[in-house]
């Protein structure tokens, strides 16, 4: 497995860490490093964490699991941290969803923690006996296999080749893939549309691609028959320079931007110019992030947004491997909403 860029501890004069807790910055001074915006969001994220251990977003399991892993990247919360693991530990016999399986268990072993005993579940294997002789885990989607792969290489588990390859032949001629079903030649276009627009409701995506594209990368299985990364190049915003979840709106959200730079790095390429930018832009002074613009603003503080961001401004791929983190003091200032 990989490991995560580190924390940069820069020594910069006291008027100028003030200046950056309040998301302002000295005349003359260099902005925040993306170290600096990192801590900030996860400053954030712990701010929301219920007393519970959970962190609500978009999937309560979910964005728990995925706090964890921003958490981690951002070498931050221990604290956080554990209150957050001990959450889904209490509710592993109620994730049954192979997705959130695979979060949790990415999030356990990012955590430092042993997915095989987890309240007597062993998660890794549940994940494992889902395999089909055809390289597809159980009648999962496509994100959901690729999430699978991704959290069975973090517990050291890796799949078999036909796994790999299943994902591989999933691909959309357009070099994307599509979050539910894999390409069918027999009856879709080169974007895994079916032409039936009542049933058919997803045609490649960013978000799936990035999986698909970290899960691949990460076992250097890359065989792919189209650029995924030319893919990224179509779904991009002209305006704002990031990423938007498909072609149908070119419009920068903070979400698929981070997981679009998550794979650029984890196939150790460069982040095309202004993409780290369109994700720095939508940063709030508060730490938080914005899941879009509104109007020539960004929006509002959106905790599902910030813990997806927290990620793509460190650098760091999928898997998450564990690593010292700090404390985090779960304040933050007045002005965020």
């Amino acid at each position: 497995m990989r490991s995560t860029p580190r924390l940069l501890r820069a020594i910069v004069p006291a008027g100028l860490v003030v200046a950056l807790l309040v998301g302002t910055v000295p005349a003359g001074a260099a902005g925040p490093t993306s170290a600096q915006r990192a801590v900030r969001g996860a400053r954030y994220i712990a701010s929301k964490q219920s007393p519970n251990g959970s962190v609500r977003a978009f999937s309560t399991v979910g964005s728990t699991a995925d706090a964890v892993l921003a958490l981690v990247a951002s070498r931050q919360g221990s604290y956080n941290v554990a209150r957050a693991v001990r959450y889904l530990r209490r509710h592993v016999a109620d994730i049954t969803s192979p997705g959130l399986r695979a979060k949790t268990i990415m999030a356990i072993v990012a955590a430092g923690k042993n997915p095989r005993s987890v309240n007597g579940v062993d998660m890794v294997a549940a994940l494992k006996g889902l395999l089909g002789s055809d390289g597809h885990y159980g009648s999962s989607a496509v994100l959901d296999d690729a999430l699978i792969v991704l959290a069975l290489e973090a517990a050291g588990a890796k799949p078999p080749a036909r796994a790999y390859a299943w994902l591989v032949a999933a691909q959309c001629p357009d070099g994307g893939w599509s979050y539910d079903a894999p390409y069918n030649p027999a009856t879709d276009d080169v974007h895994c549309f079916n032409g039936d627009p009542v049933n058919d409701y997803f045609t490649s995506d960013s978000n799936t691609t990035a999986y698909v594209v970290m899960a691949l990368e990460a076992a250097h299985q890359t065989a792919w028959g189209a650029d995924p990364f030319a893919f990224f190049d179509t779904v991009r915003d002209p305006a704002h320079l990031g990423w938007s979840y498909s072609t149908g709106f070119l419009s920068t959200d903070t979400n698929s931007t981070a997981l679009v730079i998550q794979a650029y790095t984890s196939a150790t390429m460069a982040v095309p110019s202004g993409g780290m930018a369109a994700l720095r832009d939508l940063q709030l002074a508060c730490g938080a992030w914005a899941y879009t613009w509104s109007g020539s603003s960004p929006g509002g503080a959106d905790i599902g947004a910030t813990i997806g961001a927290v990620p793509g401004i460190e650098k760091a791929p999928l898997p998450i491997e564990p690593g010292g983190f700090d404390t985090v003091r779960p304040a933050k200032p007045a002005a965020c909403a």
